[in-house]
C-alpha cells in the first residue's frame, strides 16, 4: 500500500485536517520530537487506496543568521552586513530536531502534500520542508 505524506503549518491543524478527512477514525501518536503528533489512517487518493500520515512543523524549519562576529549588534557596522557579512542556515529551533521529525516520518512515503498557508510565509515553510526531505531521499 502506497503512503501520503502530508505536512501542515502547526500541531492543531494537523489533527484537525486528519480528523476531518479520516472522518474521526484516525489514530495518534506523538512523534519523536515531542511537540508533533503523528495521525494516521487509510483512503483514497488518486484512485488508489492508500496510507496517510498527517504531521505538522511548529513555524519555521529553519533560519537565516548572521555568523557570530556579527551578531552583536553593539560592535558592527551595519554597513559591513551588505559587504562582508555571511550568513548561515541553522534550524528554526534546533530542540525540536524538526529536521529529523520530519525525514524519519517521511522515510518509505510514496507522496507529499503540504498544507501550508497561502502566502509569502507559508511558500518558504514548503520549501523548507520540500528541501530537508528531498536531502534525506538523496543521501
Amino acid at each position: 500500500m502506497r503512503t501520503v505524506f502530508m505536512v501542515a503549518e502547526k500541531p492543531s491543524l494537523a489533527q484537525s485536517i486528519a480528523k476531518i478527512l479520516s472522518k474521526g477514525s484516525c489514530s495518534s501518536r506523538k512523534g519523536l520530537n515531542g511537540a508533533c503528533s503523528v495521525h494516521e489512517y487509510t483512503g483514497s487518493f488518486m484512485g488508489q487506496n492508500v496510507r496517510f500520515k498527517m504531521t505538522s512543523v511548529c513555524g519555521h524549519v529553519m533560519s537565516l543568521d548572521f555568523i557570530g562576529k556579527y551578531n552583536n549588534w553593539d560592535k558592527v557596522d551595519p554597513a559591513e552586513l551588505f559587504s562582508k557579512a555571511l550568513t548561515e542556515k541553522k534550524e528554526a529551533n534546533p530542540k525540536l530536531n524538526m529536521v529529523k521529525f520530519l525525514q524519519v516520518e517521511a522515510k518509505g512515503c510514496d507522496y507529499v502534500v503540504l498544507w501550508l498557508d497561502c502566502d509569502k510565509e507559508g511558500e518558504n515553510i514548503c520549501f523548507e520542508v520540500s528541501l530537508n526531505l528531498l536531502k534525506e531521499n538523496t543521501t
